[in-house]
């Protein structure tokens, strides 16, 4: 699964200007919304906000994911959050979250999301990755970023 398939600049919100995790994933969603991916977003804001009193989102490192299932979704949908400030996630290792990735599966395949989480955590974790997203001016930037990576990436895995 590529991340260009379900990441464009219009579902990469950079800068994120938000100072708590339900901020963020309010605003996440209200995108999507704006987008018209969705027709409402309190139901799956409570879920995930339930959700994640079961297991923190931020893994660490300065990365969170959030997901849930939607009936409204025909396929796994992503938006993408940065925050260049950071925001206190309560991560495991104390770090700030400045990369929060919300995924919408399918109601029908509600684990899809695991393979787009390895996808980005592959391009988020390369050389100095963060360090050049952080600096971009504009989300188009942070999708040229993605969008180069990836062709590189296949290239390497097609060899």
């Amino acid at each position: 699964m590529n991340l260009i398939d379900k990441i464009n600049d219009r579902t990469i919100i950079f800068p994120l200007d938000s100072s708590s995790k339900s901020d963020a994933v309010q605003v996440l969603l209200n995108q999507l919304l704006n987008q018209n991916i969705l027709t409402g977003t309190s139901k799956l804001f409570s879920f995930i906000n339930d959700h994640e009193k079961i297991m923190n989102p931020a893994i660490g490192r300065g990365i969170a994911f959030h997901y849930s299932s939607s009936i409204e979704v025909e396929d796994l949908t992503a938006i993408l959050g940065v925050s260049v400030e950071g925001i206190d996630y309560e991560s495991p290792d104390q770090q700030k979250v400045h990369f929060i990735l919300l995924i919408l599966d399918t109601v029908d395949n509600p684990l899809l999301h695991r393979k787009l989480i390895s996808r980005f955590q592959k391009f988020i974790n390369s050389v100095n990755m963060k360090t050049k997203i952080l600096e971009c001016k504009t989300s188009t930037d942070i999708f040229n970023l993605i969008n180069d990576w990836e062709h590189i990436y296949l290239s390497k895995e097609s060899i």
